[in-house]
């Protein structure tokens, strides 16, 4: 797999210019933060949830991720930890000009509550002039407020966010879902069994998924596509980008508990994002913002 270079010259990202595409427009903020929850419509997607009796011990990768996904339809709730680290180049002003940006420390945190139909999440990235953030989505109404937009919470209905807010409802995950099962059935998608580890006091199984350049574009007909769901800013040309996955699953239950990404780009930087799961059908008690703390609201 290809890696970037150990050293990435990094300037500063002009701020002015950042803070006119941001403000651009409530749909042009939403696209921005779609990290926060962008990831979450890829990563309710893979919640590997439902307890039930113990798995007999798996020895083929694609059977892991099968159970995988196969228990995931049935989860109620789960709480996601995703943590991100890098510098990668990215237009994110618009101009035609790409600039390093450096994401170390990039946070987000969600609850899924998949049963009610709700998601709550925070995000962080120190590197992107400090936004932050925050979004609530429930009663089909998005909730949400950043560093750029004050303390009260902006609202538009869940059906015009599209792709930057993801469905909580379990039929969008059901569809994602097959995705992730026609993704695994690809040619050069080739899953391999790593050595099992613990993964909080739990044994896991761990399984490898990695992709040159050229696996990435054939997979897409020679076109590859800027990902949606990704958690920061990825460059528009992902011709010489490298991916690799390792998923993290429980022996015992199936349930999924990490997936690690590394995005290895050439001189355009290296990114590594981890995504850990935990308390899953746990309860999640989500509720929309005190009307006092709403733009707008009587």
């Amino acid at each position: 797999m290809r890696r970037g270079p150990s050293h990435v010259r990094r300037t500063t990202v002009p701020e002015a210019a950042i803070d006119r595409k941001l403000r651009a427009s409530d749909a042009a903020l939403m696209h921005r933060i779609r990290f926060v929850a962008a990831p979450l419509a890829a990563l309710s997607i893979l919640i590997a949830a439902c307890g039930g009796p113990s798995a007999s011990a798996l020895t083929d990768p694609g059977e892991i991720l099968g159970a995988a996904v196969t228990t995931a339809s049935t989860a109620t709730s789960v709480h996601i930890d995703l943590a991100a680290d890098g510098t990668f180049t990215a237009d994110v002003t618009g101009t035609g000009t790409a600039t390093p940006i450096q994401l170390d420390d990039t946070t987000a945190t969600a609850d899924i509550d998949a049963a009610g139909q709700a998601l709550q999440a925070t995000f962080s990235i120190p590197g992107l002039l400090g936004l932050g953030g925050e979004v609530i989505v429930v009663d089909d109404t998005v909730y949400y407020k950043t560093t750029l937009t004050g303390a009260l919470y902006q609202t538009m209905p869940l059906d015009s966010a599209g792709a930057a807010i993801p469905s909580p409802d379990p039929s969008a995950a059901a569809e994602m879902l097959a995705q992730l099962d026609e993704f695994l059935a690809q040619p050069g998608v080739d899953p391999v069994k790593g050595a099992d580890v613990d993964c909080g006091g739990k044994t896991c199984y761990t399984v490898e998924v990695e992709l040159t350049p050229e696996e990435l574009a054939a997979l897409s007909g020679g076109a590859v596509p800027q990902p949606s769901g990704l958690p920061i800013p990825v460059p528009v040309d992902l011709a010489d980008t490298s991916v690799a996955l390792t998923f993290r699953v429980e022996q015992e239950t199936t349930r999924l508990a990490g997936l690690d990404l590394v995005l290895g780009a050439g001189d355009a930087g290296e990114l590594t994002i981890n995504l850990t799961f935990s308390k899953w059908n746990e309860g999640v008690d989500i509720q929309a913002p005190p009307a006092d703390q709403v733009q707008g609201a009587s």
